[in-house]
């Protein structure tokens, strides 16, 4: 008798067992299948975030390529520029020489002119070279009144 009150015990916790593992099982399938669905949910997402991706990338590369476009327009901008700059250096270069020799021949004049009388004519035309002359040397001054020194 012991032994079949052993066999009804052992086959009531065996049924009990298999339904707790029953139980478990479709709490482990409704898992799995909401996994399922979330996965083919994430699948869609990111099939629609690479076509977004790609499609930033495709207008970056489009924008890459007016900014080179636009900065090589620059670039001739920049080297006309550069070539202005030259002329206007070159040409206070020799507005400077111009300055230089006219001062040098209005000095040999005055040098001159106490051993020789000069016509009238040359007497105009140097008395405006020396007046221009200062004229310039006036407006350095004004120019660059931080330096105190006119050149």
């Amino acid at each position: 008798m012991l032994v079949q009150i052993s066999a009804i015990i052992a086959a009531v916790a065996f049924v009990f067992l298999v339904f707790y593992l029953i139980q478990t099982l479709k709490s482990l399938k409704n898992s799995l299948d909401e996994i399922t669905l979330t996965m083919g949910q994430m699948k869609d997402e990111v099939t629609q975030i690479s076509s977004e991706v790609q499609d930033v990338i495709l207008n970056t590369n489009e924008m890459a390529i007016d900014v080179r476009v636009k900065l090589s327009k620059l670039n001739h901008l920049f080297s006309s520029v550069n070539d202005v700059g030259q002329v206007i250096h070159e040409l206070t270069s020799s507005v400077k020489q111009s300055a230089a020799s006219l001062i040098s021949a209005v000095k040999q004049t005055n040098l001159t002119q106490q051993t020789q009388p000069l016509s009238t004519k040359w007497k105009t035309i140097l008395q405006g070279a020396a007046i221009t002359y200062e004229m310039l040397q006036k407006m350095k001054a004004k120019k660059s009144p931080q330096t105190g020194v006119s050149k």
